[in-house]
């Protein structure tokens, strides 16, 4: 798939949106800001982490973000459990979806 300037603006503002209001369902306290969108010589990539603090939404919030994201075409998500010395402990929920320049 082609991405148009278009295309990458919209995405832009609409996945943290979108990942917002599935943070706000699972009534979780963080929001993503934004979506970073990193360019290299033949590829463009969207960047983005969500943080989950309770346990028991992590599978069901990552369900959700992935199954959303996946309209955009080929993701990667990861998740990595943060025990911090000076908050509660989290998982970090990371994607990565990338377009080939052509």
């Amino acid at each position: 798939m082609e991405l148009t300037d278009d295309m990458r603006k919209e995405m832009k503002e609409e996945i943290p949106c979108e990942i917002n209001r599935i943070l706000e369902k699972y009534e979780l306290p963080y929001r993503m800001d934004q979506v970073s969108i990193m360019n290299s010589s033949n590829k463009i990539s969207f960047i983005g982490n969500v943080r989950v603090h309770d346990p028991s939404k992590v599978k069901p919030v990552q369900t959700e973000v992935e199954s959303y994201l996946k309209k955009f075409g080929d993701i990667a998500i990861n998740t990595r459990k943060v025990v911090p010395c000076c908050e509660l402990p989290y998982t970090y929920i990371n994607f990565h979806i990338t377009y080939a320049k052509d």
